[in-house]
């Protein structure tokens, strides 16, 4: 693929080479007519204002359908006026395929080869990539500084920078029963037993702004939440806050500090119950070399620690070692600490997207990059350390319906630029038809270009990649044993 310019690029050079490349419109590009000459798009980055176009610029961006090159829209639509302001086809054809603006697309192929994938990803990835102007590695400290120092303000943080599987669910949902996320996830521990013995003390650890605590608090009654001690750890500060009162709010006797979750200021056998919600792939990640492996020889003291992990749970890597890869050591220190911190028969329950061979692949989002969980290398370190444990698919554990229609996300955030330009509020959250209907009334005639996927779509969030592992540290000689039990009415899919 063609390399993207980065973000500094205003417009693009249109060279010989340029010219003779195909256009296509990016897919999923929603349009909003706000007057009767006037068309609103949102680029890709949420820092560059709405572009505003006439009819021309609106037939100019139609045109763009991987067939046509890019010298033949310049011949046709560049001297045209595309703009409300006088802008011409020449300067829309300069502006829209640069990563700040990224509302198409000048290659030789498509980025994926095939159209049917509707997530671009490999494009999305560049484009990432050059707004934070680099593609590499940016270091084993990159994820914690992020989130301990560059967060500001809770305020839209999972609005526009790391949407969330719980964020997307924080409302009742067709998906869900009519359930939020946090209702939901009451109503299954409750079915595997983990209410029959009530906990002291609930840890629930990177609670975002505190909807899980919430709704998981309303999900029981009050003579279940009567005795139990809610305590938040959070690496970002101003989470903290949040999370205190919306966990008050689900009826919790709540309790909060900041603190990395690999090192949890925590007493050994403390914890009854933990919560760690899609945070693990915010957690270190370590950058290992195939020479580090063969030598078992780290180049740092992290290194060493990986390396260390590695040769002492046994972890397979595979026939044929990359020169380079990422080890998930973030989670495998946190899976450590939850050893440590919780009780005997104390229990976890973990979610996060990952996979279960390979490597791990990054996943660039605004100002920091996630990387994948290899979940066989943190099942088999769960194990090693004594805990019983259950996996499988995030879907499958909520009994989630798959043929629930929701709106694309993607949609749901350039609606969101629209309403906010008009002073009208909305949420990013998973719309059903019915629900995206009632949300924008009037406004909805007006909008093209969206669509609704199945929740089991891959397209749509990639749901199926969210993992679930259930983790359970044996009891005591005098205490019953706990086990991980199967449910009648639970479809557990790929638990195991």
């Amino acid at each position: 693929m063609k390399p993207v310019a980065s973000p500094a690029q205003d417009s693009l050079e249109l060279t010989d080479e340029v010219l003779a490349l195909h256009a296509w419109r990016m897919p999923d590009m929603v349009l909003y007519q706000h007057a009767y000459e006037e068309w609103w798009l949102a680029p890709l980055e949420d820092a560059v204002p709405l572009v505003k176009v006439n009819r021309a610029g609106l037939n100019l961006l139609n045109a763009m359908n991987g067939k046509v090159t890019v010298g033949a829209l310049l011949e046709k639509f560049g001297p045209r006026v595309c703009g409300p302001n006088g802008e011409t086809g020449r300067q829309c054809l300069e502006r829209w395929p640069v990563p700040k603006f990224s509302l198409c697309y000048f290659g030789a192929e498509p980025p994926t080869g095939d159209r049917g994938d509707a997530r671009w990803h490999l494009l999305l990835l560049k484009i990432r990539e050059g707004w934070q102007g680099t593609s590499e590695f940016e270091g084993e400290t990159h994820l914690s500084d992020f989130h301990a120092h560059e967060i500001g303000s809770p305020e839209g943080h999972f609005e526009t920078i790391e949407t969330t599987v719980s964020h997307l669910f924080r409302e009742p949902s067709e998906a869900m029963a009519g359930l939020t996320y946090g209702r939901l996830l009451a109503k299954q521990l409750k079915k595997l037993g983990w209410w029959d013995r009530k906990p002291r003390v609930l840890l629930e650890v990177g609670g975002g702004l505190g909807y899980v605590a919430r709704d998981l608090g309303g999900g029981l009654s009050p003579e279940e939440r009567q005795g139990v001690r809610y305590v938040f750890v959070d690496i970002t500060r101003p989470f903290v806050k949040s999370q205190l009162a919306m966990g008050r709010e689900g009826g919790w006797a709540a309790a909060g500090l900041q603190a990395n979750a690999e090192q949890l200021p925590l007493r050994d056998a403390s914890i009854d119950l933990i919560v760690d919600n899609e945070n693990l792939a915010d957690m270190t990640p370590v950058k290992l070399t195939r020479r580090e492996v063969e030598s078992d020889k780290g180049a740092s003291p992290l290194h060493q620690e990986a390396l260390d992990w590695i040769r002492h749970a046994k972890l397979s890597l595979g026939a044929e070692v990359p020169e380079e890869f990422i080890f998930n050591l973030g989670p495998v220190r946190f899976v450590a600490e939850l050893w440590r911190v919780l009780k005997p028969g104390g229990r976890a329950i973990l979610v996060e997207f990952g996979i279960e061979e390979g490597f791990s692949a990054p996943v660039k989002l605004p100002g920091h990059t996630e990387y994948e969980v290899q979940y066989s290398h943190l099942r088999q370190v769960a194990r090693l350390l004594g805990f019983q444990e259950k996996f499988g698919a995030l879907p499958h554990f909520l009994n989630m319906r798959p043929d629930t229609r929701v709106l694309c996300t993607g949609a749901a955030y350039a609606i969101r630029r629209f309403c906010e330009a008009a002073g009208r509020s909305f949420a990013i959250r998973a719309y059903t038809e019915s629900e995206f209907r009632h949300a924008l009334g009037d406004m909805l005639p007006k909008l093209s270009g969206h669509h609704f996927h199945d929740i089991s779509d891959p397209a749509w969030f990639g749901l199926w990649d969210f993992k679930v592992l259930l983790l359970e540290k044996p009891a005591a000689a005098s205490q019953p044993k706990p086990q991980i039990k199967d449910v009648k009415g639970f479809r557990w899919g790929g638990m195991r």
